[in-house]
């Protein structure tokens, strides 16, 4: 009874204190005997490590009596630790770029050049988005470039250069985040954060660079295949030199994005190479939408973007806010990274999707342009996730007949990621007459449906007019996908005017494997030939414009064939793939795809 007396009274003399007045700490120990002197002293032992420490809860005045004991290698505070959490710049927010981001789109794929001071060559919220940089003015590290901020300013007096094109002014970090910092948890979001970047220096640690240093890597980025160009940068005067580098990337298909200047208060005063009209010229707005006192203003300006106290990165690791039409202009260019990874690859057609969707915020049309960005309105909006639907194939052919009327077999299949498919409607045009002669409209449910659908021109006697079949597939929230295919009828339902049969499409299936720089299709088609006299199989892309940007052709013989066809092109908007067989007597049938 003594001893357990004499247990509790040990407790009592060490944690006399209430649950309330002990405290919890972490105990490093340098044998067992500490081990012992730690768990004697403690109220609770909470945890034990494998390594010579434990944590415990314990009154204060004995835990300051660990701290004296030599078996004792540390007392501490068991404080906290918080994740580094990443936080939105206000300008992600205020042009809804975190919406898109949130819908999935983050400009993956897409090639964004910053010509600017460099970039910092190991950012943690850069790095795993960095790909080949370049350098007209190497990196200069510890150098006596005056210290103080970006820009002008001079430089940052970095202690290594990891590479000639590493930042050693802060500004192009700076830009380089705004524009594609990644979704990482850490630091900031960038408006595009899976969009590659590339640094392309060209102004030195001051700053500052030669025309002739600038048009170099206007012209070097253009020839990797960039996508996007963001210039930060920029003169009161124009440089012939870089106007033609500008031209050289036009003609290239690259989107090219530049401040407008910080000359304000001003009127007709935006800089160069902003106010080529080749170049997207980007003015500075606040967190309210108003006007920066700095920013240029002028007929130029294109768009307005957030460009006042922009929180984004700085070598190495950090973190700043600087204010200027600089800081717009990425905001633009990671838009720009946006719309092209979506789809819109045509240079002229990614600046009319950003000018398009810009709020107008009341600012003058020569301070705002279109208006502010609007990163989510440009790629379309927040649709809630409604995909529109898909579809999957379209086969027309036509049925042999002797009641006097063409008739004709549609054989369709159709899908929604959403699982919301309304129903299918088709049209059958005499493309000769440019009359409908025949319509019909199928109910469809769930993620996917097919079917084959008879449409008729009543009273054609087989006068070998062409058809066209248009299909349209909605879904309940009013989302649409549209496909057409063509045919030829035949003289009396199935004999040529010349006696033979017309070649037949079987199958004719396109898989679409396009991104940014290239549109790449491979086509698998079989044929077949009543008269057994196939001659010729092409397959081609054809542009908006009806123009062939590729074209595969391929010899067939006997009554049957098969194959798959790639064709790719080079920046070209794609729009229509379109399968063409033929026999030897002329006989031709053509049935397109859209893409």
């Amino acid at each position: 009874m003594a001893t357990t007396v004499g247990l509790f009274g040990t407790l009592g003399a060490v944690g006399g204190a209430s649950a309330a007045d002990l405290v919890e700490v972490n105990v490093g120990v340098r044998n067992d005997a500490g081990r012992s002197a730690a768990k004697r002293a403690a109220a609770e032992v909470k945890r034990e490590f494998a390594f010579d420490a434990l944590t415990i809860r314990v009154a204060p005045a004995a835990a300051a009596n660990l701290e004296n004991n030599p078996n004792v290698r540390y007392v501490e505070e068991n404080g906290t630790m918080e994740a580094f959490e990443q936080t939105t710049p206000y300008g992600v927010d205020i042009t809804e770029a975190d919406l898109a981001i949130d819908d999935g789109d983050t400009g993956a794929g897409v090639d964004v050049a910053v010509i600017d001071t460099g970039i910092d060559a190991q950012h943690e919220t850069l790095q795993a988005n960095l790909g080949e940089g370049w350098a007209a003015v190497d990196a200069a590290c510890t150098t006596n470039c005056g210290g103080g901020g970006p820009g002008g300013g001079g430089g940052n007096d970095i202690d290594e250069c990891l590479a000639d094109w590493d930042d050693d002014n802060d500004h192009g970090t700076h830009c380089a985040g705004t524009a594609a910092a990644a979704d990482d948890g850490t630091g900031v979001l960038g408006v595009a954060p899976e969009a590659t970047l590339h640094a392309v220096k060209v102004l030195a640690c001051d700053g500052s660079g030669s025309f002739d240093d600038i048009a170099a890597g206007i012209e070097w980025s253009a020839d990797q295949g960039h996508d996007v160009q963001s210039m930060s940068l920029g003169a009161d005067t124009e440089s012939s030199v870089v106007a033609d580098a500008l031209g050289y990337a036009a003609d290239r298909g690259v989107v090219m994005v530049a401040a407008a200047g910080n000359s304000g208060p001003c009127t007709d005063c935006v800089g160069f190479p902003a106010r080529d009209d080749r170049v997207i010229a980007v003015s500075a707005t606040d967190e309210s939408d108003a006007l920066a006192d700095f920013s240029s203003t002028g007929p130029e300006v294109d768009i307005a973007a957030p460009g006042v106290d922009t929180l984004s990165t700085v070598p190495r690791d950090e973190y700043a806010e600087f204010s200027g039409t600089s800081m717009a202009c990425p905001h633009v260019s990671g838009a720009a990274a946006q719309v092209i990874a979506d789809g819109t690859t045509e240079r002229d057609a990614v600046r009319t999707a950003l000018l398009d969707a810009a709020e107008d915020v009341g600012l003058d049309e020569s301070e705002q342009g279109s208006g502010r960005l609007n990163v989510a309105d440009a790629l379309g909006g927040d649709d809630g996730g409604n995909a529109a639907p898909e579809i999957d194939d379209l086969a027309v052919s036509e049925v042999e007949t002797d009641d006097g009327d063409a008739e004709f077999d549609a054989s369709w299949a159709v899908s929604d990621a959403d699982a919301d498919l309304d129903a299918v409607e088709l049209t059958l045009v005499d493309d000769t007459a440019g009359a409908t002669e025949d319509t019909a409209s199928e109910s469809v449910s769930g993620d996917a449906a097919s079917g084959t659908t008879r449409l008729v021109a009543a009273g054609d006697d087989g006068s070998g007019n062409g058809y066209t079949v248009e299909l349209v597939a909605t879904d309940t929230e009013g989302a649409s996908a549209t496909d057409t295919a063509t045919v030829t009828e035949t003289e009396d339902g199935g004999d040529g005017g010349d006696g033979e049969t017309p070649p037949a499409v079987d199958e004719f299936v396109v898989t679409d494997d396009s991104n940014p720089n290239w549109s790449r299709h491979a086509v698998e088609w079989a044929v077949s030939d009543a008269d057994g006299d196939l001659a010729t199989v092409t397959s081609e892309q054809l542009t908006d414009g009806g123009s062939v940007a590729d074209a595969v052709s391929s010899g067939a013989s006997g009554g049957s064939a098969s194959g798959v066809d790639d064709l790719e092109s080079r920046r070209t908007s794609v729009t229509e793939i379109r399968l063409t067989v033929v026999d030897d007597a002329g006989n031709e049938t053509v049935e397109t795809r859209s893409v």
